[in-house]
């Protein structure tokens, strides 16, 4: 018996397991083909998640720009009012996760087996 990863779910699960106890997907009747097609959605799921919030970030970078510019007295005033203070740094870390969680994906040991 050996750990292996679930091609659906990425969850770790028993070798010998009939069925994914996380997703519930029938791991013992799969071929090889079915096995790397679900892994291949796999990782198309989650680089998707990732490029989402790096567009949110990006949202929220561009929000607290404007609020910033936009709030009484116009332009870059010091202190910046609060709703900026709030959306940039925010932006900002969301951005550099989401860019890491992206290349750490698409390094050529976490990519899915090719078609």
């Amino acid at each position: 018996m050996a750990i292996v990863k679930c091609p659906a779910c990425g969850q770790r699960i028993s070798s010998l397991a009939k069925r994914c106890p996380h997703c519930s997907t029938g791991v013992g009747s799969l071929d090889p083909a079915d096995r790397d097609r679900l892994a291949r959605q796999n990782w198309r799921r989650q680089a998707d998640r990732a490029a989402n919030a790096t567009y949110i970030a990006l949202a929220m970078l561009v929000g607290g720009v404007i609020w910033w510019w936009g709030d009484p007295p116009q332009g870059w005033f010091l202190p910046p009012p609060t709703a900026a203070i709030i959306l940039l740094p925010f932006g900002l870390a969301l951005y550099l996760v989401g860019r890491s969680w992206l290349f750490w994906l698409r390094l050529p040991r976490n990519r899915p087996p090719p078609e």
